[in-house]
């Protein structure tokens, strides 16, 4: 009797001692199985390495400087420098103390090795200086005034670990060292990942959750199952009919939508067939894939009435409105409203008809006129939306297709210009700027670069007009470069806007509680994505709820 007693003793102190720990549950991202791979400067890595093991210097949220591994900053009032002060008492979570030298290091690998620098933000920096164990001076290459903006992207690495590695692109950091909130990873297989505290963790007191996991989830079908039984705590998922899919299933179950920018359509301006190629450069082209398209269908039909059709002919979010006078926003809508006759008279113009009477049209050439739109797997809205936008492109004669690829392919196959369509979306940011910047500068089309400019088009005058944003300080100033940028890309139809995406965010109250509201008690938690920094902050916040 009594080992059988000890055996339920223990078997009680067990269960008491692991009450004790919480783990929050989150999906950052769908995945077709994981690799343990917590390298920081690599596209492909785990999309719980940064906030949560790598932690920013600053956050930027609405306007507001949320400081982290930096207290503050100063810029020059040539707008070519900036002052970091960096807090005292962080530690790297194997008890190293964290200095200056590490912001300087890492900052000096983003300039001197491009390839670890996927956001570009090495070319900004001319050199760095280090000034005391707190303080670091960063040199920029050219002046701008949102250089701090910039700088909440730069990953910051433990010098005394990475200085020895020979070849970091190929490096994967499985035992990560951080100055993150959950940098212990105590379980990891392809399909579940779960990370917990970080022992040194400067803001150790303030931190109530004890451990993230992350399952492996395929699909936004298997997100919205799974999500809808109650498994995550905090998700962002495109869920049809939310509240009887979802919100309908408990009062525990919370959503809310943010505003999100453009989903697009992109043209491949270096399509590798010389015909095709010419027909997209033409604008006229461009206008009639555009006028083609009833946007009403997009948001009732492919987004379940969650979205807005576009706005702006350029793409800027309708959020900045008053960032364009009414008479430059009119100017060009007639090229994103459904106009099927005059596409149709704009193709007949091309040479674009239906020779062989099969009622699809043909190049001047006489060659067959078909087109793919590639959309990644798992995306079932953007799948929707293509195959929507197909059959309306037949409507018009247009043979289109929807080519569904695995993510890292649809990628690549935009990279390498190895496309005819492409839909794609974009992130939202503070000002009307991150949208034409990342969507626009032809910077931002080299092989490495993200996907959102790889349609290859380029304009020196758009390419101008970035960088004099960049010297503005002055909001009248900044709004004037706006107004130029949306009258040239909606001019000249570089992409077609279909709807603006309602960002969804998913969140649970039965296990958490201290999700962020706004004043007038809606809810307001950040997207749980990894491209969002804002989502360490929400986490900060949150508590366990007493069983």
């Amino acid at each position: 009797m009594l080992p059988r007693l000890l055996t339920l003793c223990f078997a009680l102190i067990s269960f008491a001692s692991s009450a004790t720990i919480n783990t929050l549950t989150i999906i950052p991202e769908l995945s077709n199985g994981f690799v343990r791979n917590y390298n920081p400067f690599r596209a492909d890595t785990l999309a719980t390495t940064r906030d949560f093991i790598f932690e920013p210097l600053l956050v930027f949220e609405e306007g507001v400087a949320h400081f982290r591994l930096a207290e503050s900053y100063t810029l020059s009032p040539d707008l070519k420098g900036i002052v970091l002060t960096l807090r005292d008492d962080i530690k790297w979570s194997d008890g190293t103390p964290f200095s200056a030298d590490d912001v300087v290091y890492s900052l000096t690998l983003l300039k001197n090795e491009p390839k670890l620098d996927y956001n570009s933000l090495g070319e900004w920096i001319e050199r760095i200086e280090k000034r005391n164990e707190n303080e670091v001076y960063v040199s920029l290459s050219r002046p701008n005034a949102q250089i701090a903006h910039r700088l909440q992207d730069a990953i910051i690495v433990p010098k005394h670990q990475w200085e020895d590695i020979s070849d970091k692109r190929f490096y994967l950091n499985a035992q990560p060292v951080g100055t993150g909130p959950f940098t212990d990873i105590k379980a990891f297989s392809s399909n579940n990942i779960v990370q917990c505290r970080n022992p040194y963790y400067w803001q150790q007191d303030k931190l109530k959750v004890d451990c993230i996991r992350y399952p492996q989830v395929k699909s936004n079908d298997e997100l919205i199952s799974r999500l809808s039984n109650g498994e995550f705590d905090w998700a962002s998922a495109f869920i049809p009919d939310i509240e009887r899919n979802y919100a309908s299933y408990s009062r525990d179950y919370h959503y809310h939508h943010k505003p999100s920018t453009i989903v697009s359509l992109m043209f491949n301006f270096k399509h590798p067939n010389d015909e095709m190629r010419k027909v997209i450069q033409d604008v006229r082209f461009r206008r009639a894939v555009s006028m083609s398209l009833a946007r009403d269908l997009f948001t009732n039909v492919a987004v379940f009435g969650q979205g807005e059709k576009a706005a702006f002919a350029s793409g800027m979010e309708s959020k900045f409105e008053d960032w364009v006078p009414n008479s430059a926003a009119e100017q060009h809508l007639y090229y994103i409203r459904f106009h099927p006759k005059a596409a149709s008279r704009l193709l007949d113009e091309l040479g674009l008809e239906d020779i062989d009477g099969d009622r699809f049209r043909e190049l001047p050439s006489g060659e067959p006129l078909t087109l793919r739109i590639i959309a990644p797997s798992g995306w079932s809205d953007f799948i929707s939306a293509a195959n929507v936008a197909a059959e309306m492109f037949a409507a018009v004669g247009l043979r289109v297709k929807t080519e569904v690829l695995p993510f890292p392919e649809y990628e690549a196959r935009m990279a390498e210009a190895d496309y005819d369509l492409s839909i794609t979306n974009y992130f939202s940011g503070l000002t009307p700027f991150k949208y034409f910047n990342s969507a626009f500068n032809s910077a931002y089309q080299t092989p490495t670069s993200p996907r959102f400019a790889q349609h290859f088009y380029k304009d020196d005058e758009i390419d101008g007009l970035l960088a004099d944003f960049l010297l503005q300080t002055e909001p009248r100033k900044q709004r004037e470069v706006i107004r130029k940028l949306h009258l040239l890309v909606a001019e000249q139809q570089v992409t077609v806007p279909l709807y603006y995406k309602l960002e969804t965010v998913e969140f649970t109250t039965t296990r958490y509680k201290g999700w962020r509201k706004h004043i007038d008690g809606t809810p307001n938690v950040p997207p749980i994505w990894h491209t969002e920094r804002p989502r360490l902050i929400q986490l900060l916040e949150l508590e366990p709820v007493e069983p």
